[in-house]
């Protein structure tokens, strides 16, 4: 089965436009956040970020294993790092990403971090380095509607989907 993944800096639209995406295509949705927290894939705990680390081997595992049956979409910032048929890399204006990572209520010094992670190109630069096949699309000032259908233009376009 076909697996995409939206990955991304935080606060550039990928759950909101993975979720588009999916109801769309009909096809699985994995919020690989969701699923480490649902079954506890964690490998230990960032005192500095004050957050835990997630398992990525285990995740993929786990990933891998609903790709045997299902077309999936699959979200997250790590999402570059499982096995993807393609990537999508969802970008946002510097700008306004600080505003989205404020409004989510965010402490200046995460937003400041993702903020430069999306200035250089970090998503993109990771999945580029694994080899993956990649798409950029610009959130910025967009519906998650619209940019879906974005994605999927491109997707027939490439003969990746055909709806």
């Amino acid at each position: 089965m076909t697996v995409i993944c939206i990955s991304g800096t935080p606060g550039t639209g990928k759950s909101e436009v993975a979720k588009a995406l999916s109801k769309k295509l009909g096809w699985m949705l994995v919020s690989l956040n969701d699923l480490a927290e649902s079954k506890n894939l964690y490998a230990g705990y960032d005192d500095e970020r004050d957050c835990r680390i997630v398992d990525e081997e285990r995740v993929k595992a786990e990933l891998d294993r609903s790709a045997e049956m299902h077309n999936i979409i699959a979200e997250s910032h790590y999402a570059h790092d499982m096995n993807c048929d393609w990537v999508v890399i969802l970008r946002a204006n510097p700008a306004e990403l600080r505003e989205r990572l404020k409004d989510k209520g965010w402490k200046p010094k995460k937003i400041e971090e993702n903020v430069l992670s999306e200035i250089m190109e970090v998503c993109k630069s990771e999945a580029m380095e694994r080899g993956r096949k990649v798409l950029e699309f610009d959130t910025t000032g967009k519906a998650a509607d619209k940019v879906a259908d974005e994605i999927i233009s491109e997707l027939k376009r490439k003969k990746v989907i055909e709806v």
